[in-house]
């Protein structure tokens, strides 16, 4: 079996989704094939399951575009679809297609309509599915994870890897460097690292081989737990207030060392 995804947006809406490609491929036995825009494609080859990701911005894109898009989608022969995207030109691009089971939120090309305010979960209904996210299977290049590795602050203690936002909204950097003195004083042989720049896979290998994230980043909290690794996201310990007024004790207690 084989599907296709058709999925614009950023890169936490693509983390959103992924849970959803790994189910398909696991219960179904299908491979899957991904239009997004090209910074989302290297998150994309991350799943085993997908074996193509097909570059499309969705936005601003030309009649040579869409063209060359319903050759990609026409040549392979797929059996279901889902469709995160909208637009008239779209649903004339699945029409033409001939594929049988179209899951989108609305269109004329749709032939299993999702409700506007469902979760992305509600898209694999119409296949008999659900989504388990702890079912991920991510496959990082043995090489990225060494070169996390080899870049870890010495020992061989528990590391946590702290991941800020750098949003002008995010915890203070006086907050966070106190949680850092905080790890390594109270946890034998603890170890703190910040999330470093790099590529998607850089930073996917960095949070895998970390013990556990606290994270105020919501793409650096998707990757790690699509790695299985124990995030603590400030969003969920401040609910309703901002997050510069969380209390760097309510991290503590949630990383158990208050």
């Amino acid at each position: 079996m084989r599907v296709l995804f058709l999925s614009p947006g950023d890169l936490e809406a693509q983390l959103k989704r992924l849970p959803l490609a790994a189910a398909i491929g696991r219960d179904l036995n299908a491979s899957i094939q991904v239009a997004c825009p090209l910074a989302a494609a290297p998150l994309w080859k991350l799943l085993p399951v997908v074996e193509k990701q097909l570059p499309f911005e969705f936005e601003g894109v030309t009649l040579a575009d869409w063209a060359n898009l319903l050759g990609c989608v026409r040549e392979p022969d797929f059996q279901a679809c889902l469709n995160f995207a909208s637009g008239s030109n779209l649903d004339l691009l699945l029409s033409l297609s001939h594929i049988p089971v179209r899951v989108a939120r609305g269109g004329f090309s749709c032939t299993a309509p999702v409700a506007a305010d469902a979760p992305a979960e509600a898209f694999l209904k119409p296949l008999g599915l659900q989504s388990d996210q702890e079912q991920i299977c991510i496959s990082l290049p043995p090489k990225a994870l060494e070169q996390a590795r080899s870049k870890q602050p010495a020992g061989d203690g528990p590391l946590l890897l702290l991941a800020p936002s750098q949003t002008p909204q995010d915890w203070s950097e006086q907050h966070w460097s106190a949680l850092e003195e905080a790890v390594c004083s109270r946890i034998t042989g603890g170890r703190c690292q910040r999330l470093q720049s790099g590529s998607i896979v850089q930073q996917t290998a960095q949070l895998a081989s970390a013990d556990g994230v606290v994270s105020s980043s919501a793409v650096a909290s998707g990757l790690a737990k699509c790695c299985g690794v124990s995030v603590v996201e400030l969003q969920q310990l401040a609910p309703g207030q901002a997050l510069a007024e969380l209390a760097l004790e309510s991290v503590l207690k949630a990383l158990g060392i208050a």
